[in-house]
């Protein structure tokens, strides 16, 4: 039985990363699981901006894959982080990587792309429900979009080439054996001036709606480093494994240990089991780190990705 509600309302310290089960237990799932984050004294004087992806999800095959990323209250002091779900979708867990940036930087810009804000190219053929907000269902018979596009344009121009990650931070998908879990977060035709954030699925993948969260800065920035890493730079897609990992070397050698943050842009999963997939960062030193994505149970993980970044100040 799910419970519409869970909040914690004792705040713990921003360490960039918050999971629902610091709020409840996998066996006692709920649409809404959220707790407060509370930023180091006196280090904004007034509320930054913030970007958040999903590094974690379990959800049940026995309904939509739906998992919602919600930052808000945000303050000088902290802001309120949840994961939700709706409808019949029943999330079990999931975990998110977070990372804020003062309001008035201007070498490091945040922004969100949705699919609902999007233009999108349809499926050739079969029909299905669409989602026509995030809490509820309107049946349509036009084609389910298959892929959405949309181009940004930064405030202002950066004066050198520029990197962007993105975060997956909503998802509606169909399931079952007809329906992999498929969803592919990515940016292309970066200039100075912008860029075109795309949002898609393939083959048998159903996507009713996504969303991501996008961070751009240049690529010479001092002390930061960025990337992608995949299961396929290891593997093929036809030889899906429980726990895939390799390791990343940075483009620059840091002067301190930097903190790397990581969250997924990219799943491929079999449909008739749970969706089950997280990734993670480990071994972390001044020249790389260790990456894993990694699936339990009887899930099938034919591939996932994801992009991450680190920050190393000295």
């Amino acid at each position: 039985m799910r419970i519409a509600m869970v909040h914690l309302a004792k705040s713990r310290l921003d360490n960039g990363h918050f999971s629902t089960e610091e709020v409840r237990r996998r066996e006692k799932p709920s649409l809404s699981t959220s707790r407060p984050i509370a930023f180091a004294p006196n280090h904004y004087t007034e509320p930054p901006n913030l970007a958040a992806g999903f590094s974690s999800l379990d959800i049940s095959c026995e309904g939509p894959i739906r998992a919602n990323l919600i930052a808000d209250n945000i303050t000088k002091d902290g802001f309120r982080i949840a994961i939700e779900t709706w409808g019949r979708s029943t999330l079990y867990a999931a975990d998110s990587t977070f990372i804020e940036r003062k309001a008035t930087a201007k070498e490091c810009i945040f922004g969100q792309f949705d699919t609902q804000d999007a233009s999108h190219s349809p499926a050739k053929s079969a029909t299905a429900p669409r989602a026509a907000t995030t809490r509820k269902l309107a049946v349509q018979t036009e084609p389910v979009p298959r892929k959405y596009a949309k181009p940004f344009d930064f405030p202002q121009a950066f004066e050198q080439p520029v990197e962007v990650v993105c975060w997956l931070n909503r998802l509606d998908m169909g399931s079952g054996r007809d329906h992999d879990y498929k969803i592919r977060a990515f940016a292309d035709e970066v200039e100075e001036g912008g860029f075109t954030a795309h949002l898609n699925t393939s083959d048998n993948g159903e996507l009713h709606g996504a969303a991501m969260c996008w961070i751009a800065f240049p690529k010479r920035k001092p002390h930061v480093d960025s990337g992608r890493f995949s299961t396929n730079d290891v593997r093929k897609r036809t030889d899906p494994r429980p726990k895939t990992t390799a390791k990343v070397k940075f483009k620059q050698r840091f002067e301190v240990v930097p903190t790397v943050l990581a969250a997924l842009s990219m799943l491929d999963a079999a449909g008739n089991a749970d969706l089950r997939v997280r990734v993670s960062v480990s071994d972390v030193t001044r020249e790389g780190f260790r990456w894993t994505l990694e699936t339990w149970g009887d899930s099938t993980l034919y591939a996932a990705g994801a992009s991450w970044i680190a920050l190393g100040f000295p």
